[in-house]
């Protein structure tokens, strides 16, 4: 006999976002008295991820998959995948990112371990303060999925992890779609918190080169048992004539010069790196390659380019020689080997 309590199932795809906001969805039912369940739920939470078309497919399969096996649970949908495909499916529900923007706002980023997600059991808690991004990465798919610009209010970030520690949370991990458009100064967000919070440990699900500046390495320095000793961060090519044609907001020399100052610091450094990216030549990888070593990642996200469509770099992909899957393979292969 079914439980008369009214149940969920949430299931997240993709980025620290994704799962931020999954988790303040997640709690918006549990303040309806809805329970967490991983059988015969009586409504489904999906956020899906779009950043490479692999991801697309797995996030709109897993809908369909789900609506098959339970043909009466409301599903409802949101994220990056083209939900277009499920347009017309009987009890799926679409949430654009926008409405659920929306939705999320006056959480301020909130939620409790009431939620019983994968984090909250090791006492860490997902703090997103941006969402959206303008950037127009060419192999990007994301700014026309989620070109809404939002930030938390340092007040609002204090507050949230003010609550969290109540809560027994240890660590915050603070994430956004592109921390470097986070408007209210990443360094003065990460300052206040250490001063007005007892939360024991800050980390970054991943830190664009561009948030590191001469006050965030002060913070280290005064804080260093508070702030973690690993940094993601995502660079994607060594080669400046790659980085421009994706159009990064910076260059080799910018990399350079940002992990010299880092590495006078006991940190280890994460990375993501595309390989065969269009028109990347055997000189421009091992540019990269060379850049990887010298840096000296602890570990690297190696990603094979996958053509989105509407970018810019699709374009170029069209319009210009393949690179073979076996360059592809041996590519990723190298860069793997570095760690």
């Amino acid at each position: 006999m079914k439980n008369s309590s009214k149940t969920f199932l949430s299931i997240n795809f993709g980025c620290r976002v994704n799962s931020a906001e999954t988790n303040q969805w997640s709690q918006i039912l549990i303040n309806q008295n809805y329970i967490p369940t991983k059988t015969n739920p009586d409504i489904i939470l999906i956020n899906t991820c779009s950043i490479t078309k692999k991801g697309d497919l797995e996030s709109l399969g897993k809908v369909r998959s789900l609506h098959q096996k339970y043909p009466k649970t409301k599903i409802y949908v949101t994220g990056c995948a083209n939900l277009e495909k499920l347009k017309n499916i009987p009890n799926v529900f679409i949430y654009q990112n926008n409405q659920k923007e929306e939705l999320l706002k006056d959480l301020k980023s909130s939620y409790t371990p009431k939620i019983k997600d994968k984090f909250s059991h090791t006492h860490r808690f997902l703090l997103k303060i941006q969402s959206g991004c303008t950037q127009f990465c060419s192999y990007c798919i994301v700014p026309f999925k989620r070109s809404q610009l939002w930030s938390l209010k340092i007040k609002d970030a204090v507050n949230t992890v003010n609550s969290a520690v109540k809560n027994g949370y240890q660590e915050i991990i603070i994430t956004g779609v592109n921390l470097d458009q986070y408007e209210y100064d990443f360094s003065d967000l990460i300052k206040n918190i250490l001063e007005q919070t007892d939360i024991k440990l800050i980390s970054f699900g991943s830190i664009p080169l561009n948030c590191i500046n001469k006050k965030f390495i002060e913070l280290f320095k005064k804080y260093p048992d508070r702030i973690s000793n690993f940094l993601h961060i995502p660079i994607q090519s060594g080669s400046d004539k790659i980085l421009k044609l994706m159009n990064r907001p910076y260059d080799s020399k910018k990399i350079i010069n940002t992990f010299n100052k880092l590495k006078k610091l006991p940190l280890s450094f994460g990375t993501d790196i595309i390989v065969g990216f269009p028109t990347e030549s055997d000189q421009d990888f091992k540019k990269t390659l060379n850049l990887c070593q010298n840096i000296g990642f602890s570990k690297i996200h190696c990603f094979r380019y996958s053509s989105r469509p509407n970018t810019k770099a699709k374009i170029i992909h069209d319009t210009n020689s393949k690179i073979s899957k076996e360059i592809l393979k041996s590519r990723s292969q190298q860069i793997r080997n570095l760690v």
